[in-house]
């Protein structure tokens, strides 16, 4: 286990990542330009458009005003190509067509959703950041690429002026001033899933396997800290390609170890490996990361019994909000929406993204304005996240806006919250800031 690792290091390596990536490309073909498609309902004077579900919505008298200008929010998706999210553009753009449907838009001027469509290279990414820098109406951007994906954009969108709200899965999200993020990413969910598996499991010897990419590699030692700093002991970390049958790799693992914690990159992987934790018989604790743990793996069954951490109350039965999220996403949503994999935290980001430019001024906001607000903001009715979500983050990790973490375990393919959220301190991670 090596404790001593430092965030430097770790962000050393994760930049020069980024930038071979942005000089070679990626190995899989991948897209190097952009897609972009302006998806907003800015509401009408009887229905919502398309709503792409049976429901009606609460209240149809407190529509956007379609005669004002549209407040418009920027969201990169990264949903093309093998590594890909799909439901975050369509649960971003179900919360704007509710805010335009029954929330009146920001003060009457309908919330209009930019996207700019990237794959998993950088190269798009950073194709669709500077398109949001070069216009002149967008002030606060939700970036929803992954690992160095969002490093290399934000870059480029913070240079611009531009506030971000990220999916904060690389540590260069937590310290790049103008980027916050509602998710408390990969070293914040672990932290939350070490203290659950050892408090509430019993858990003090572990198995880690992790998805065989050059991009989650930097977080093996990290991941063995944060383990380390709760009483748990990461024996072995076996890493899982992309093959359907996982079963050789997984079956080398000790089984007598307590727990098996999955950090895979998506669910397809994450059913491969759950398959092969049956064919070998593992009678122990499984846990997974939010990305495996997506709506068909679990409504296909291969994860009961399995517990993980999520940002939001959205993919639960009986969390709270869950009602409310699901009226939401079934009265204004198409057929991407769904309520696990990162429909969570795009749903509250949008909401975050809203309310800010509401604060900075509405029809009236700026890039300056925007980066103020969300500077200080403070909630405590962003759907399906904690009672209390605000910014900055605690320390030096500005970034890690303050929110808890839900631990859920899925139980006849339905994910179930046992627990209340478990309010994160990051600051319990600055060891990993020391020499």
């Amino acid at each position: 286990m090596r404790t001593s690792t430092t965030l430097l290091r770790l962000l050393a390596v994760l930049l020069s990542l980024s930038l071979v990536a942005i000089a070679c490309g990626s190995d899989d073909d991948a897209d190097t330009g952009s897609s972009s498609d302006t998806t907003a309902d800015t509401g009408g004077d009887d229905e919502p458009a398309d709503t792409g579900g049976d429901d009606e919505p609460a209240d149809d008298g407190n529509m956007a005003d379609d005669s004002m200008d549209p407040v418009k929010i920027g969201l990169i998706a990264q949903d093309e190509e093998l590594l890909a999210f799909p439901e975050v553009r369509a649960v971003a753009q179900a919360y704007v067509d509710y805010a335009n449907a029954e929330l009146g838009g920001i003060d009457g001027h309908p919330v209009q959703l930019e996207v700019c469509g990237a794959g998993d290279a950088p190269e798009g990414h950073i194709g669709c950041a500077q398109e949001f820098v070069n216009a002149d109406d967008v002030h606060i951007v939700i970036n929803g690429g992954f690992l160095s994906n969002s490093a290399a954009s934000n870059e480029v969108l913070t240079g611009g002026g531009i506030p971000v709200l990220t999916l904060g899965n690389d540590f260069v999200d937590y310290l790049t001033p103008g980027v916050f993020t509602v998710d408390p990413g990969l070293p914040g969910l672990a932290q939350v899933f070490f203290v659950y598996a050892a408090e509430n499991r019993g858990v003090t010897t572990a198995t880690l396997f992790i998805a065989d990419d050059p991009a989650f590699e930097p977080f093996i030692p990290v991941l063995e800290a944060i383990a380390g700093i709760n009483g748990i002991t990461v024996t072995e970390t076996l890493k899982l390609g992309f093959e359907p049958d996982l079963t050789g790799p997984v079956s080398a693992a000790d089984t007598a170890n307590e727990g098996w914690l999955f950090v895979l990159a998506d669910g397809a992987q994450c059913t491969a490996a759950a398959q092969a934790v049956a064919t070998v018989g593992y009678e122990g604790q499984n846990f997974a990361n939010d990305l495996c743990m997506s709506q068909d793996t679990i409504e296909s069954g291969a994860l009961d019994g399995w517990a993980g951490p999520v940002v939001s109350s959205a993919p639960t039965v009986d969390g709270p909000d869950v009602d409310e999220i699901n009226r939401i996403l079934e009265t204004y949503g198409g057929d991407d929406v769904q309520t696990a994999g990162l429909a969570g935290w795009a749903l509250g980001s949008t909401q975050v993204a809203a309310e800010v430019l509401a604060a900075a001024g509405g029809g009236d906001a700026t890039r300056e304005s925007a980066l103020d607000a969300l500077g200080t903001y403070s909630s405590t009715d962003v759907l399906g996240m904690a009672d209390s979500v605000s910014c900055p983050g605690p320390g030096a990790w500005s970034g890690a806006c303050n929110q808890a973490p839900l631990m859920v375990t899925v139980e006849n393919s339905t994910f179930t919250a046992p627990d209340p959220f478990t309010q994160l301190d990051f600051t319990v991670l600055d060891f990993l800031l020391e020499g």
